[in-house]
């Protein structure tokens, strides 16, 4: 699952219920011990990153497993491109492994809506993830794809590094586009591909008229799989002091402090912007 992945908890629900419907034999594994390496390699610390992605591997191989199946394109990136690590299993994204059990699938409703798929493809790789992502889509029952374009200057997933890397006008401008391409197809979802894709754009529902969802949450609803997107919720109520409200049952058990806690939601959840 990655580290990252953790502030957008409902994939994490979301994707451990999809592998639980057809019987996958798995362990669910992440946070910070299995650190990919990511925010080193980033920082310029190669030697620091390497030996982070080296104990992540270990801890992989300690479980014997056919495949490891990775969530985060950051992940997948590094260890297909960047490290030279020796592993025992396959690696394959989350998207390219489901694709391939798609006749396991029992659905359980109908998803009658016109789905545009917000994609990567600075890679082949990214594409091919795209890909299985659209597989997916197009075996729920009432479900449409709606053909709408892409951006290789969008590099691996949505990210603010990349944003910056851009230029915050020429990203949004991509960005815009997309989202007024999805609707001139008549498209009712905007399906984002990464959890980085799902923060970063989830508040375009305010300016234009798409549902924004993660596309597993999408394919899982038909499975009578659902589980709320809280950080979207929190980001579009635009309100600091309503999300400490809702979260405090949580802080208090878990003695995080208050000072502390506000400082970050007010960052993270702003009232504008």
């Amino acid at each position: 699952l990655g580290c990252n992945v953790l502030r957008t908890s409902h994939m994490v629900r979301t994707v451990i219920g999809v592998f639980d419907s057809i019987g996958v034999d798995y362990v669910a594994v992440g946070g910070a011990a299995y650190c990919c390496g990511s925010p080193y390699q980033r920082g310029g610390d190669k030697e620091l990153a390497d030996s982070v992605a080296a104990r992540t591997v270990r801890f992989f191989e300690r479980y014997q497993p056919e495949r490891v199946v990775m969530w985060c394109p950051s992940c997948i990136y590094l260890y297909d491109e960047v490290y030279d690590i020796p592993a025992s299993y396959q690696t394959q994204q989350v998207a390219e492994f489901l694709a391939e059990h798609i006749a396991q699938f029992k659905f359980a409703r109908a998803e009658v809506q016109r789905v545009a798929l917000h994609y990567h493809s600075n890679r082949p790789r990214r594409v091919q993830e795209g890909r299985a992502a659209e597989a997916l889509l197009s075996a729920v029952p009432g479900l449409e794809l709606a053909r709408t374009d892409t951006d290789a200057r969008l590099d691996r997933a949505c990210t603010e590094a990349n944003q910056q890397k851009l230029g915050v006008e020429t990203w949004q401008g991509i960005i815009e586009g997309q989202f007024q391409g999805a609707v001139d197809a008549g498209a009712t979802v905007f399906a984002t591909m990464y959890h980085g894709c799902q923060r970063m754009l989830c508040t375009y529902e305010e300016r234009y008229p798409l549902a924004v969802e993660h596309y597993l949450s999408v394919f899982a609803r038909a499975l009578g799989i659902e589980h709320e997107d809280q950080y979207k919720k929190y980001r579009l109520w635009r309100d600091p002091d309503r999300v400490l409200a809702e979260a405090s049952p949580c802080t208090r058990a878990n003695n995080v402090d208050l000072a502390e806690a506000r400082r970050v939601v007010e960052k993270v959840f702003p009232r504008e912007g």
